[in-house]
């Protein structure tokens, strides 16, 4: 029997017992829900699908909706400095995209973003697909995107809430169309915005496989210079460069290891930007199924390798060696 290869996880969220207390009295809708989560629980998860190690996030709805601009900022903060000495204690095993406040506050986001890959060493930055109703490719977060870029930084993006398709109704959950739909808009909206030319150092991972885009990069590429032609300004790529920016995202395979969405994303993507995820704990059952789907799928094993590890060893090479120590860069009291 073949030994399996082992996986770096760049999806795999955690739910601190402090972060849950902080938003129960917020009367959030009942739709939005928090499993239950362990340092514990992630690492069985890990040990049983020969994960070596998972990159934390926080998933939406994120720390935005805790209260004001100093509610926010002390709760994201506690957030990454708990995920830095949940790194700390287990090395190797466990990383951390860090937090950030809503980008509409753009101090508080600058400051988050040095303090957090100065500071505590983060092996990026989590954003959400869009903030106070504009999506990320938006004029007034360049300055966000400007300081990223400064860093090289690796950035998870996460689909959150549509602003634009309210709940509607209790057989379609926004996580189950719409967070898809949120993905391709928002890179897109990066893309024909011209801000991912723009900012070329910043390495951008979708989830979910991409959500739509994928399916929608042909459409988005011609019709934008077709029919829709008024769409683009003086920022915007021309030509083969739409589709040459619309493939240089990253893509994760949380939910995404079904045979359908493989086929269309090997087939389509970049070989050295598919990354394993598995979106735990938030998928409960749904991320062992896809992970056995995927892991059942037909891949060379070279193909198998850079996707369930090399691939995230290119973004993150201090996960290559198994027993070294994960220090910040500078101290951290």
């Amino acid at each position: 029997m073949a030994v399996p290869t082992r996986k770096i996880d760049v999806h795999h969220h955690i739910i601190p017992d402090f972060f849950r207390e902080s938003l129960a009295d917020l009367n959030l809708p009942a739709k939005i829900l928090f499993p239950q989560w362990s340092p514990e629980a992630s690492l069985a998860f890990m040990d049983q699908h020969h994960i070596d190690t998972a990159i934390f996030s926080l998933s939406a709805p994120g720390a935005g909706i805790a209260g004001g601009h100093d509610q926010v900022r002390a709760l994201v903060r506690k957030w990454n400095d708990y995920a830095f000495e949940l790194r700390a204690a287990h090395p190797g095993r466990f990383g951390f995209f860090a937090a950030l406040p809503g980008l509409e506050d753009r101090d508080g986001a600058v400051a988050e973003i040095r303090y957090a890959l100065d500071d505590l060493g983060a092996d990026g930055i989590t954003l959400f697909t869009s903030y106070g109703g504009q999506y990320l490719g938006a004029k007034v977060f360049e300055p966000i995107w400007a300081e990223l870029d400064k860093y090289h930084a690796v950035i998870h993006v996460h689909p959150n809430h549509s602003f634009s398709a309210p709940f509607t109704t209790p057989f379609l959950p926004q996580p189950l169309i719409d967070y898809p739909h949120e993905t391709a808009r928002a890179a897109s909206d990066l893309v024909l915005s011209g801000r991912k030319g723009q900012f070329p150092n910043c390495k951008i991972i979708l989830s979910h496989a991409g959500g739509t885009l994928p399916y929608l990069a042909d459409r988005i590429s011609v019709l934008s210079q077709t029919i829709f032609t008024g769409i683009l300004d003086d920022q915007s790529p021309r030509g083969d460069s739409i589709m040459e920016d619309l493939k240089s995202f990253y893509f994760d395979l949380a939910l995404g290891g079904s045979a359908i969405v493989l086929d269309l994303l090997l087939k389509w993507a970049l070989p050295s930007h598919v990354l394993y995820g598995s979106d735990f704990p938030f998928a409960g059952t749904a991320a062992e199924r896809f992970t056995e789907s995927l892991e059942e799928y037909q891949m060379n094993d070279d193909a198998r390798e850079l996707c369930y590890r090399g691939n995230a060893l290119s973004l993150f090479p201090r996960y290559g060696a198994h027993d070294q120590k994960l220090q910040s860069p500078h101290s951290h009291d």
